[in-house]
């Protein structure tokens, strides 16, 4: 698990890709944020808050931290990125976000009251008890938490659904945290990617379909040409193997890579899926929209068909 965790960081931490998440998150794909806005940030969240006499330290770390600032239009707006990093689905996981944004919100402001501290520029009493002044104003955060796990998330994806069942007149006075979240089995359109994490997410997404993922390697000209970072995280969330052999330029040509297991895969699947194709028809009424499925639709489409038919469990 360990080795899988640092893959995943070293592969989210490239300025294309980190920038490419939350294009995709916040601007639907277009390229907004460029890699060369950002700029990198300690991730460890320390704040120190003082309490009746009393002081209490605070301190988690972050995967990954940077600031940017996102320039749109007549808008130029500094802002604080993280990403988590999940191998694996978090129950937890917007209790954990949450409590990064807001020891980020605190650390920021603990330094702007050291800064009053020492300018002396404090006056009136509400001012020295926050050590903040009515025009001070704070970084935003964003957090999005990008989970490899081919599984469909089944967490939480609020603090809300993690809550108790609650009386509904209290319910509008408890604040909300809503999980910015990317998983592979949330993404309508791989190619509003620019980076190469539409195709480590994309492969992830159909490693269980391997005649759809075969036609995609092979009719895609990004697959030609995919760095060495990405066939890690790939082979180490779907246990392709993809050999390293011919790499040139750090680059591998994945339609190469994998052409002995396209070959096999569709040999074997060609014959077995034929067989069940077969047996599939001779169940279903000619001229019938499953009929057609059968014939016209996704592999997807003919496995649920197999199942419901009881051609497969």
């Amino acid at each position: 698990m360990g080795n899988k965790d640092a893959l995943t960081k070293r592969f989210l931490s490239h300025p294309d890709i980190f920038a490419d998440a939350f294009n995709y998150l916040m601007f639907d794909g277009r390229q907004v944020i460029k890699a060369n806005d950002l700029s990198e940030q300690d991730p460890t969240e320390t704040t120190v808050i003082h309490k009746m006499g009393r002081i209490f330290e605070r301190q988690r770390i972050r995967d990954l931290l940077r600031l940017c600032t996102i320039r749109r239009s007549k808008y130029a707006t500094l802002i604080l990125l993280g990403i988590e990093a999940q191998t694996n689905i978090s129950y937890i996981m917007p209790v954990r976000d949450y409590l990064y944004d807001a020891l980020n919100y605190a650390a920021q402001i603990d330094a702007i009251r050291k800064e009053h501290e020492r300018a002396g520029d404090l006056n009136d009493s509400a001012e020295i008890l926050s050590g903040f002044t009515k025009q001070d104003r704070i970084i935003p955060v964003i957090t999005l938490c990008i989970c490899f796990d081919k599984a469909e998330w089944n967490g939480a994806k609020k603090l809300s659904d993690m809550f108790i069942t609650t009386d509904p007149a209290v319910k509008p006075y408890i604040n909300d945290y809503h999980l910015n979240l990317l998983t592979p089995d949330d993404i309508p359109d791989f190619n509003k990617f620019s980076s190469e994490l539409g195709i480590a997410m994309e492969f992830i997404h159909l490693s269980n379909d391997k005649d759809r993922l075969c036609d995609i390697i092979e009719s895609n000209d990004r697959y030609k040409r995919v760095d060495t970072n990405t066939v890690d995280i790939i082979n180490a969330y779907t246990n392709a193997n993809i050999s390293k052999r011919l790499v040139e330029g750090g680059k591998i040509n994945m339609c190469t890579a994998i052409q002995g297991l396209i070959e096999d895969g569709r040999l074997a699947g060609r014959e077995e899926g034929a067989d069940m194709l077969a047996k599939l028809l001779r169940l279903l009424q000619p001229d019938s929209k499953e009929y057609d499925k059968a014939l016209n639709g996704t592999s997807a489409e003919r496995k649920k068909l197999y199942k419901k038919y009881k051609i497969i469990d």
